[in-house]
């Protein structure tokens, strides 16, 4: 009998601003889909000894400190040859400098939730197979790039007002990469928001519509499954 890999499921946030008991089910349904996986779930990065003995790191967060300690664990994981299939908004890391320069990229803004145009930018890429362009209804993340080496998957072309007033240029914005880190790597995937109506960045502010949209579709759904076949060793780096 095969020896089962295991998985380190990092899902949560101190500000509570996204739905992530929900993405903590969907996340570990699909790590348990995909067979021979056990997961370990935790809602930060500290446990550097508990990363540093799994197989493969999967993240779902937002503004989750992040140590010197974790963030030398992440290099070390990837380093060896780990790989980080990380959504959604696990690149806001506040202040942290050194998580941006592993991801490739660092969280800016985003536009109020809409439908938005998802266009394949490499589809003869092995993750890409059979994926066609697509609409879907999510948060358009705009993420700044700090390294040069990200190999864009998908992307949208989108330029307007965000939150905060800011105005972003109109540009090709990456929604999905992947980057090679030592023997290892990372895939992000940019998609994914889901918020009840109680979840919101501060508590103050309004309620606002239950939004889980991109992970009713059978694309996002698909996008996962291989990203965490990804992760698992079982597609090329």
């Amino acid at each position: 009998m095969a020896v089962p890999q295991v998985a380190h499921l990092v899902c949560g946030s101190p500000h509570r601003n996204h739905d992530f008991d929900f993405a903590r089910i969907r996340l570990a349904q699909a790590l348990y889909d995909a067979e021979d996986i056990r997961t370990d779930s935790v809602i930060d990065y500290e446990n550097a000894g508990a990363l540093l003995r799994s197989n493969l790191l999967v993240s779902y967060t937002s503004q989750v400190p992040v140590s010197e300690t974790a963030s030398a664990a992440l290099q070390a994981f990837l380093e060896r040859g780990g790989r980080w299939f990380a959504l959604h908004a696990s690149n806001s890391v506040g202040a942290n400098t050194v998580i941006p320069q592993i991801m490739g990229t660092r969280f800016i803004t985003h536009p109020p939730y809409q439908r938005f145009q998802v266009k394949i930018t490499r589809p003869d890429d092995p993750l890409m197979a059979g994926i066609a362009p697509f609409e879907i209804d999510d948060e358009l993340y705009c993420n700044e790039t700090v390294c040069d080496d990200i190999e864009v998957l998908m992307h949208c072309r989108w330029g307007g007002e965000a939150f905060g007033g800011r105005m972003m240029e109109t540009k090709d914005w990456p929604l999905m990469y992947r980057r090679r880190v030592g023997a290892g790597g990372v895939l992000y995937l940019a998609l994914g928001h889901a918020n009840r109506p109680y979840d919101k960045p501060f508590a103050d502010r309004p309620d606002q519509p239950d939004h889980r949209g991109p992970w009713a579709t059978p694309v996002f759904t698909e996008l996962v499954r291989r990203g965490v076949e990804w992760a698992a060793g079982r597609r090329p780096l």
